[in-house]
């Protein structure tokens, strides 16, 4: 097996680990769902819109503040939609696997010991013990 297959084999564990596994069935029902589907794309293209406008410096301050605003109101809306709020917090986990293999396989190619347990970093892990 060359180190490019067995970083395939690895790839597919992790989509099938339990991680993986609920990340894409949250998004086989996001995509099933067209009202999900345009409260997010809504949130994300008016985020993109605002993003332009403070790149290209046409809001003022206080227009930023209210932007700002409705950015946050849009994403209370997104959190309280089951759908949309499952699928998040599953690829949230998800990537938290992802990152503690990256983790493991960064410190040993270091030359560091990483047994694979707690790091001390809470932020990356999906539940302690």
């Amino acid at each position: 097996m060359t180190v490019f297959e067995k970083a395939r084999d690895l790839a597919n564990s992790l989509l099938e680990s339990e991680q993986g596994k609920k990340m894409k069935e949250t998004q086989y029902i996001f995509d099933g769902n067209a009202e999900a589907r345009q409260q997010l794309l809504d949130y994300t293209n008016y985020r993109e819109a605002i993003n332009t406008r403070v790149q290209s410096g046409e809001l003022t301050e206080e227009e930023m503040k209210s932007e700002a605003k409705k950015l946050q109101a849009m994403i209370t809306e997104l959190k309280k939609n089951p759908i949309i709020n499952d699928m998040v917090v599953a690829e949230g986990e998800f990537r938290a696997v992802v990152n503690r293999v990256m983790s493991i396989f960064n410190s040993t190619l270091s030359g560091e010991i990483d047994e694979g347990g707690c790091s001390g970093q809470c932020s990356s892990c999906s539940g302690c013990h």
